[in-house]
């Protein structure tokens, strides 16, 4: 049997999609062995795994130049490039890849599904020019840009919406090395056991169509099918994480939940309002499950909507494969969008908890305004879900910080809120809580997260009913 191997080191996703694999690359010595390696998706460039694991980039070069056979795939097609451009935000530059393909990243944010057009032909689209396929993107930094007549593309995406903006462009999304038998791609959800493209990439190492399914058993889509524990005149559980504003650490609390819920025995699915699905990542890696539409929930936005599945989908669907609780990471705050009325739909998280009726685990900030700034804010917006019936079941500050006049403050919040019946939690600052979403390492990132469960988990047990 072909030997295929996939890196499963600090940052890698290998269960994100569905890719076939029958062994796990992680130490040194396996990988001149293997008839074909891929490089997944995750955060390997942010991970830093070239500097962590120095066999790497050896091994991976003396593979190449043997003439083995790669498939790099989103960061993994990143990790092949020459470097990686960070500059977000007025990050520090360039970060280097192992400079097997003559390209360069730039920043491109995309999230959400796309058209992929095959455009030349290659030994990956043989027989597949003018083909589209669908797929999806997540990244940060996906403009790809080729240096040399090394590289060639062979497959552009149709993206309609990119940076945040209702724009449509054509980009390079698929690339092959004319020196080595390399091939990236930016795209995900393209290389499954139905894929023409990894089709022909398993011809190339003598694996046939009637052996293809062999080579997927290690893809863990069965992980979302039923598990039993939720019987059949039960609901699904819905909590929405919700902020006051933007950028107060919802991201990092549907993790911290889903880590500890899951520990605790619940069956547990993630999902995000809208269409930044990147959010979703961190908490797919702690599960260490694949990612799938029914998690992005459409939100509607002006002529357009912003998500991939209505809400009425998402909750069957999790209903069917029987999760016991779905975390719901709200969009930006909880009022952003509200003042925008449709006949269907909602276009904000507020929006969204009316009209499901979810729990909600609000959070604020001090590290906008202070400690008094983000008190202030929760108490407000705790009036107002109260107003609608959703009184939170749990309020979080976020990078609290000590004194005595602030202790003396949060003291006085904390038996103001539970006088509510409402359990109050002050976290103070992660090293986490600082680090631009662009520069995440999700091993730092599942630390951070294990690191503050322990102080929520009792509390959303309790209000479970368990």
């Amino acid at each position: 049997m072909a030997k295929i191997g996939i890196l499963n080191v600090r940052g890698a996703m290998p269960y994100y999609e569905e890719l076939p694999f029958n062994v796990l690359v992680n130490e040194p010595g396996i990988i001149r062995d293997l008839d074909l390696l891929i490089l997944p998706p995750g955060t390997l460039i942010e991970s830093q795994v070239l500097q962590r694991y120095g066999w790497i980039e050896k091994e991976v070069w003396d593979y190449v130049e043997r003439g083995g056979f790669t498939v790099g795939v989103c960061s993994g097609v990143q990790l092949l490039s020459k470097a990686v451009n960070l500059n977000v935000k007025g990050l520090p530059g360039y970060s280097r890849g192992l400079g097997i393909l003559d390209i360069v990243f730039e920043p491109l944010i995309v999230t959400g599904p796309v058209r992929v057009r095959i455009t030349d032909e290659s030994w990956v689209t043989r027989n597949l020019v003018g083909t589209e396929l669908m797929g999806w993107q997540a990244h940060t930094y996906g403009k790809l840009i080729t240096l040399s007549d090394n590289v060639k593309v062979v497959g552009t995406s149709h993206v309609p919406r990119h940076n945040y903006k209702n724009l449509e462009i054509e980009t390079p999304t698929l690339v092959v090395s004319r020196k080595y038998n390399v091939f990236g791609t930016m795209v995900h959800g393209i290389l499954g056991r139905e894929s023409p493209i990894m089709r022909n990439i398993l011809h190339e190492v003598g694996i046939t169509d009637d052996d293809v399914t062999n080579y997927y058993r290690n893809y863990r889509e069965n992980d979302w099918i039923s598990k039993g524990r939720v019987s059949p005149e039960a609901s699904t559980r819905v909590i929405t994480v919700a902020s006051t504003m933007t950028g107060e650490g919802k991201t990092l609390i549907t993790s911290a939940l889903a880590y500890c819920l899951s520990r605790a025995g619940y069956y547990v699915g993630i999902a995000k309002l809208a269409g930044d699905i990147r959010d979703l990542h961190p908490g797919l890696y702690i599960l260490n499950r694949p990612f799938k539409p029914w998690m992005s929930i459409r939100l509607r936005w002006g002529s357009r909507s912003l998500g991939w599945v209505n809400w009425q989908e998402t909750l069957s669907t999790v209903r069917d494969i029987g999760l016991d609780v779905l975390i719901v990471e709200g969009v930006m705050g909880l009022l952003t969008g509200s003042s925008r009325r449709y006949r269907r739909g909602f276009s904000s998280t507020l929006g969204f908890i009316r009209q499901v009726n979810t729990d909600v685990v609000l959070i604020a900030s001090a590290g906008f305004d202070g400690i008094e700034g983000a008190l202030l804010r929760l108490e407000t917006h705790i009036h107002l879900l109260d107003r609608y019936g959703r009184r939170p079941i749990l309020v979080i500050l976020n990078n609290a910080y000590g004194g005595v006049h602030e202790n003396r403050v949060l003291r006085r919040f904390m038996r103001k809120v539970n006088k509510l019946g409402i359990p109050f939690v002050a976290i103070k600052s992660l090293p986490m809580s600082s680090k631009p979403e662009e520069l995440i390492d999700l091993e730092d990132y599942k630390d951070a997260a294990i690191r503050i469960s322990g102080e929520l988990c009792n509390i959303v047990i309790n209000a479970l009913g368990r």
